[in-house]
């Protein structure tokens, strides 16, 4: 499919294609009516199967000699992968759809950030001023759940937004390494967690169709797909494709279920993404400037 195509327009539409996969995500896990801890054990069981498979696909029989080859850091992914999913699917059911894809859009920011702090990566300085104010979107946007019974839900969306910055810059890290089969494994843990606290495992039969879409395609083949762009996209430019995620996943939930975001979500949204593109933008332009 991707044959014949340049690195980069690989690397584009690979990418763009996994995030229109996970932009209704939030809609069909707002259609399932079982608790989000029984929508995460066959979360974590169909994103466990599919990414094995791609993971199969790539290494043959050598699959868990890749797995083993990931190390500590392949563990430090698995455990953040699987706490992150768990606690995105909490927030998503306890709190509106736009505050969490708000809160999270942040994760490139702040991943931006532990690089500098943890890898001693050179951070252009506007960056860090990206990052500052996107802590600042994010902090707006969580002033619109106090009293009004939605902060669990923030601040588990607030939870993975760190976890999830922490998990990029582990993955930069261990860039040489495929990282893959470790991610592949962290559906086992979301799964494993979640049959600790879920009462029921059987959801409802209305809602198959549902956790069918999320479970064996939505959330795998997305994830899939947005893991492989990087190597032939920039950072930037990453970074604003993921951007889609946060305008259009509220969209389908207003429009099917008709929630409104608040105004101060607006807002923050709307200088978190305004401060997001400015960075990615800028990144691009210097980039380009400095291989010409």
């Amino acid at each position: 499919m991707f044959r014949g195509m340049s690195d980069y327009a690989r690397g584009l539409a690979i990418t763009a294609l996994g995030v229109l996969i996970i932009t209704p995500d939030a809609l069909l896990l707002r259609l399932i009516s079982a608790d989000h801890w029984t929508v995460l054990v066959w979360r974590g069981l169909g994103f466990l199967l599919v990414q094995a498979m791609i993971v199969f696909a790539r290494h043959g029989w050598q699959s868990a000699a890749a797995l083993r080859r990931t190390g500590m850091d392949g563990l430090l992914v698995f455990v953040l992968f699987s706490l992150s999913q768990c606690l995105f699917v909490h927030s998503i059911t306890h709190t509106t759809v736009a505050n969490t894809l708000v809160i999270i859009a942040a994760a490139p920011l702040m991943a931006a950030l532990f690089a500098w702090l943890m890898l001693r990566e050179r951070v252009e300085r506007r960056t860090l001023v990206a990052g500052f104010i996107g802590l600042g979107a994010v902090a707006l946007t969580l002033s619109t759940s106090i009293g009004h019974g939605r902060l669990d839900g923030d601040l588990s969306a607030l939870a993975t937004m760190l976890l999830l910055a922490l998990l990029f810059t582990l993955l930069r890290r261990a860039k040489d390494r495929d990282m893959l089969p470790a991610v592949a494994a962290s559906g086992l843990g979301t799964m494993l967690i979640a049959l600790t606290m879920a009462d029921t495992v059987i959801p409802p039969a209305a809602d198959w169709l549902w956790l069918a879409l999320v479970a064996l395609f939505v959330s795998p083949v997305s994830f899939a797909l947005i893991s492989i762009g990087p190597r032939y996209l920039p950072a930037p430019e990453v970074g604003l494709l993921m951007l889609l995620e946060t305008a259009l996943g509220p969209l389908w939930v207003w429009l099917v279920l008709a929630e409104r975001p608040d105004t101060l979500t607006l807002a923050g949204g709307g200088i978190l993404l305004s401060t997001l593109i400015a960075n990615g933008a800028l990144g691009m332009i210097g980039r380009r400037r400095h291989f010409r």
